[in-house]
């Protein structure tokens, strides 16, 4: 009986040496093309934080500032969309801030607390990656001195209390 199994586990590899590189081949052969993203996944790489796609709208630096977080340098700039009424925040990391899940909240005053997050503050975004990041400024931070709270949602943690000036928040 062992003699019978052994010529069946002999057939059994020259069968596999002989369709194993067949398959192989065949499967490179045979795999599909895809093409390049459609515009229909830009908000998903921008909610993942890859890079945006340059804009082709006008748009004028009315002030610029920069942060250290956690060993990284934020370039902050305050922008005025030509056409748009409201102003804009831009954030560039230097690099990735390596903590989990990022988010941006402002807080009205001069001081923010670092213990923990206040009630009155404001969600503006996630801080994803390293790409540029836009936070829209509402009615209710312009022209109002604050800080940016960067804080860490996988922490439960605020990392820093960035100050930002009322220049930063006034569209000119």
């Amino acid at each position: 009986m062992i003699h019978e199994r052994r010529q069946a586990h002999f057939y059994a590899s020259v069968a596999l040496a002989c369709i194993l590189p067949l398959g192989f081949l065949a499967s490179l052969l045979l795999r599909p093309n895809y093409g390049p993203v459609e515009s229909t996944a830009v908000e998903l790489f921008d909610q993942s934080g890859f890079a945006a796609p340059p804009t082709s709208r006008e748009e004028k630096i009315f002030q610029s500032m920069d942060w250290k977080v956690a060993g990284v340098t934020l370039r902050g700039e305050a922008l005025k969309p030509s056409g748009e009424s409201s102003a804009v925040l831009a954030i560039t990391p230097q690099r990735e801030i390596r903590q989990p899940d990022v988010l941006v909240y402002w807080q009205a005053g001069d001081q923010a607390s670092t213990e923990a997050l206040a009630d009155d503050a404001l969600f503006l975004g996630s801080l994803v990656g390293k790409s540029r990041r836009e936070f829209e400024l509402t009615s209710a931070i312009q022209g109002k001195a604050g800080n940016l709270l960067i804080y860490s949602q996988g922490k439960d943690k605020v990392l820093a209390a960035l100050s930002l000036p009322a220049e930063m928040t006034t569209p000119n």
